[in-house]
């Protein structure tokens, strides 16, 4: 899993950040914005797990 983070300097800026970054790589968010000690703002997404049902009938398929 690739974790992802955006950091800013408002809420309002990560919060768009975070959005474009999910919609442009396809990500999913795993933490909205928080402030951090020294005012700035961090938020993080990963790549999706992938889908377990996708997986076993892949795998079904390859045998």
């Amino acid at each position: 899993m690739t974790r992802y983070a955006v950091l800013a300097e408002s809420a309002t800026e990560c919060a768009t950040g975070l959005a474009r970054l999910c919609e442009a790589l396809g990500l999913e968010p795993t933490m909205t914005p928080v402030r951090l000690t020294d005012g700035r703002w961090i938020a993080r997404a990963v790549t999706p797990a992938p889908d377990a049902r996708g997986t076993l009938a892949s795998a079904a398929a390859a045998r």
